[in-house]
């Protein structure tokens, strides 16, 4: 439905500008982008009712709908360029650590529980909640590293695609774009076969993985409002061996599919990679032919500077999980020098210890404060460090997937978040010219995700004053798989 909207700031290119009108056009872009005459557009004076038994969007009756939003500030929706749905199951059950256990221990093993017990069922419930979490958060696109495409024995669905399809069909039910991407496995290690836990994971062969890869296209819904695309994900190099990187390669620029790998989580990962090839983990990827403009390599938390400056020759992506990455105990990325290299940033929840944009784009500058003991180390071209951050969490993470969006401009998709300028969180910052940096900094430092108010996707408006539909129903669901698994 088409609708024109005017906040009190908006963010442009980096800066929060006043008197920015937006018009959405029907097809689910925005159409133009201009200041606001004297008097501005018309506003809307009463919020339709929500009612939860009608599924669909709301808050938009038929014709051209004029919305002024007072008080609120207009952005890019974030992008989550990196999300394992059913690990939102994990937050809280594994915040111990057994007497003489390792560090990671506890973690290992809710995944295993959790992968192993979910049915086609379970899936869609959980990933759906945890989709609508994203977009009350302010999250409208999300990158969905699909591991699960087997029953719980590593049998094969009649369909190769059910899991996947399952996780399209929870995008569709909450609102929210998605890139799903389905990620290859086929070892527990060199010259190992797959591990019991991970037969719901793996392909025989590269051959296999492409006819699942080509069954899962089959369930993309003709939506052009909502952006719904299928990639491939290498679940990382102990997992995969040279033949198959090579593989994923070829179809990669076959068919024209973002690329990510799961590369240098830890630094357990680099020895492995040279004992194996002699190589560090970028290196391989790159003898292997997966560098290129389409690749994302996910964590990045211990390459070197020859690894960055590879990813940045090929106009490769970064994508970092800045939660996820403190909660496994992982380490701090070297993002300046990513940077430096020319490497596009990203960010993304990952196992979803936590769901919150802000905490994802904060933890960006805390993580390079903590590493060189300095302050202001993201800063931008003017020195302000708030734009560099905004711009991993909106427009790097679209640049991952290769679509227009994270944006507020003509042709890009009308993916748009309202926040709340009267929140504590923000007080004594006026919403005025004068006061914008200082407020962008402070959305920075003070951020949450409870200052989101209203979310558009494609121009639906799918988040109505912190209100969604289907909320309540789905988590009524998502707790009858939490008694299942947890008990």
């Amino acid at each position: 439905m088409a609708c024109i909207l005017q906040a009190d700031l908006t963010l442009v290119d980096g800066r929060l500008e006043p008197g920015v009108v937006v018009h959405v056009g029907g097809d689910g872009t925005i159409t133009k982008v201009h200041r606001a005459s004297a008097g501005g557009i018309a506003e809307i004076a009463d919020r339709p009712p929500i009612d939860e038994s009608q599924p669909g969007e709301f808050g938009s009756p038929r014709g051209r709908r004029k919305q002024r939003l007072p008080g609120q500030i207009l952005i890019p929706g974030f992008v989550n360029g990196h999300s394992q749905a059913f690990q939102r199951l994990l937050r809280g059950r594994t915040e111990f650590r057994a007497p003489g256990s390792a560090s990671g221990d506890s973690w290992r093993d809710a995944v295993v529980r959790v992968a192993g017990a979910l049915s086609p069922d379970d899936l869609e419930v959980v990933a759906a909640f945890t989709y609508l979490e994203m977009l009350r958060a302010g999250f409208t696109h999300v990158v969905e590293f699909q591991r699960l495409h087997n029953q719980v024995g590593g049998g094969r669905y009649a369909d190769p695609a059910e899991l996947s399809a399952r996780v399209l069909e929870a995008a569709d039910f909450a609102g929210i774009g998605v890139t799903l991407l389905r990620v290859a496995s086929a070892r527990s290690g060199p010259g190992q076969p797959p591990a019991p836990e991970q037969r719901r994971s793996v392909d025989s062969d590269i051959g296999t993985f492409a006819s699942g890869l080509d069954a899962t296209l089959a369930h993309v819904p003709n939506d052009q409002r909502r952006a719904v695309q299928v990639g491939i994900g290498a679940a990382s190099l102990r997992a995969l061996d040279a033949e198959w990187l090579r593989g994923l390669g070829r179809l990669s620029a076959e068919r024209q599919m973002p690329l990510h790998a799961r590369v240098a989580a830890h630094a357990g990962e680099i020895d492995a990679c040279r004992v194996e090839h002699g190589r560090r983990p970028v290196e391989h990827l790159s003898d292997c032919g997966l560098l290129s403009q389409r690749f994302t390599a996910v964590h990045a938390t211990h390459l070197d500077a020859g690894e960055a400056a590879l990813l940045g020759a090929a106009g490769a992506k970064a994508c970092i999980c800045p939660t996820t990455e403190r909660n496994l105990g992982h380490g701090l990325p070297d993002l300046s020098g990513l940077r430096a290299a020319g490497v596009e940033l990203a960010t993304g929840t990952g196992g979803h210890a936590s769901i919150d944009p802000f905490a994802e784009i904060r933890a960006l500058e805390d993580g390079e404060r903590l590493r060189t003991g300095e302050r202001g180390v993201l800063a931008s071209s003017d020195g302000a460090i708030a734009p560099t951050l905004f711009l991993a969490g909106t427009e790097g993470g679209a640049a991952t997937t290769g679509l227009q969006m994270g944006r507020i401009e003509e042709g890009a998709r009308a993916d748009l978040v309202a926040l709340n300028v009267q929140d504590p969180a923000l007080a004594g910052i006026e919403a005025t010219p004068d006061s914008a940096g200082a407020l962008l900094g402070a959305l920075a430092v003070a951020g949450h995700n409870r200052l989101v108010r209203d979310v558009w996707v494609g121009g639906r408006h799918v988040v109505n004053d912190g209100a969604m539909i289907r909320w309540t129903e789905s988590l009524k669901a998502y707790l009858g798989v939490v008694r299942k698994i947890w008990g």
